[in-house]
């Protein structure tokens, strides 16, 4: 029967699910140097994200860090004489651990772009169930086809950091407005806190983390989840251990709920003061709390994308690849055969400082997911141009 798959609980689980992906804070970053010479710097392009952290790692104590990164951008990015000055007063001090009661940052952002497909639809006009000469074909209506729409969005978060302690805290919230599908508009709010821990040759950082999504207007979703990283630093870049887990619980459709675990290991990799290189690996494990069709599931996540500087612009491309297999068939009698799901994505990101404060970001992202259930085949791409700025 076609009312097992209602077609907006198919789109709205996985518009949430990447929601909850977006809006959950998972991996709080220090907070950035946000002295006049430091804005200079990433106003004008030179050094950006680079020289926040070297200032940073300077300024937590990380000395053979920060030297080596204030070292290459001396020699090879010649910085002009006010940055040139400001790296030398940090070298001076032998970047030993600054007493820093807090540190706030507020960013907002304003957003519009266009989703192909804001409902991610599908493509397929029909869906067989059973097998042999007992399969019956249901001609699926256009509520399962996919929607485009223009979109204008805000978001806003508030940091909060405690260096001598090592806690943070964040605080987020978003709001989508879709043009022409009013019914997928999207709230989120989400926080988060953690606590870094050094240890000889790593800093582990534990977390806990709440969001609670709006579709439609409609109270949709609830996530917590909580974990662990551990971070060891080298003069080449950081080797990154994590192990978390996320309960997504659904307000209306409880047998959809899980518990989601995923275990993995992200390399660093620094070219020089102007180029970061990633690439990491995780196992999933997709633990199903209620009679959700195909029970749990377990599969794995490969990872790469760099950070770059270029002619003014901070560029980050990044490329994900999912896979995951269902332990149970997933409707039996119906549909006889175990869920596999092939999901790629393709993200590339590129931000230009335009004052002081202000910058422009312009993304694109690209999903495809390929499964054994017509239903959960989709594709989209959407763009976006983004106003940033820090309070």
């Amino acid at each position: 029967m076609v009312f097992l798959f209602p077609a907006q609980f198919l789109a709205a689980r996985r518009i949430a699910l990447a929601c909850v992906a977006a809006v959950a804070i998972a991996a709080p970053l220090p907070a950035q140097a946000q002295d006049d010479g430091v804005e200079a710097v990433s106003t004008a392009g030179i050094a950006g994200e680079i020289l926040d952290t070297a200032v940073d790692h300077c300024r937590r104590g990380e000395s053979a860090q920060a030297l080596s990164m204030f070292q290459a951008i001396r020699t090879q990015l010649t910085p002009p004489p006010a940055i040139l000055r400001m790296i030398q007063d940090l070298e001076a001090t032998g970047c030993i651990a600054q007493e820093v009661t807090s540190r706030r940052v507020l960013r907002a952002q304003v957003s519009a772009g266009w989703d192909s497909n804001v409902s991610q639809g599908i493509n397929a006009r029909s869906l067989v169930l059973g097998n042999g000469d007992g399969a019956i074909e249901l001609e699926l209506d256009e509520s399962y086809r996919p929607r485009p729409s223009a979109f204008a969005q805000a978001a806003m978060d508030y940091s909060l950091v405690f260096p001598a302690s090592g806690v943070n805290l964040q605080l987020g919230a978003g709001l989508r407005k879709n043009a022409s599908a009013p019914a997928y508009d999207l709230v989120s709010v989400a926080a988060a806190a953690s606590r870094d821990f050094k240890l000889p040759g790593a800093v582990v950082r534990v977390q806990v983390e709440g969001a609670e999504v709006w579709l439609g207007g409609h109270h949709y979703l609830q996530s917590q989840g909580g974990g662990m990283q551990a971070i060891r630093s080298d003069q080449d870049g950081a080797w990154v251990a994590t192990l978390t887990g996320t309960r997504i619980a659904y307000v209306t459709q409880a047998s959809q709920n899980a518990t989601l675990w995923d275990l993995g290991l992200l390399r660093e990799y620094r070219i020089g003061p102007a180029a970061l290189l990633q690439a990491g690996f995780s196992l999933q494990k997709d633990k199903a709390t209620d009679m959700r069709p195909g029970g749990d599931r377990t599969g794995y996540q490969l990872q790469a994308g760099a950070q770059l500087l270029a002619q003014g612009w901070r560029l980050r491309p990044y490329v994900s690849y999912t896979s995951w297999d269902s332990e149970a068939y997933f409707s039996p009698g119906l549909l006889d055969f175990k869920r596999q799901n092939r999901t790629t994505q393709l993200w590339l990101q590129a931000e230009k400082p335009l004052s002081l404060q202000t910058s422009l970001i312009l993304e694109w992202r690209g999903r495809w997911s390929r499964d054994t259930v017509a239903l959960y085949r989709y594709t989209a791409q959407v763009f976006t141009a983004t106003l940033s700025r820090p309070f």
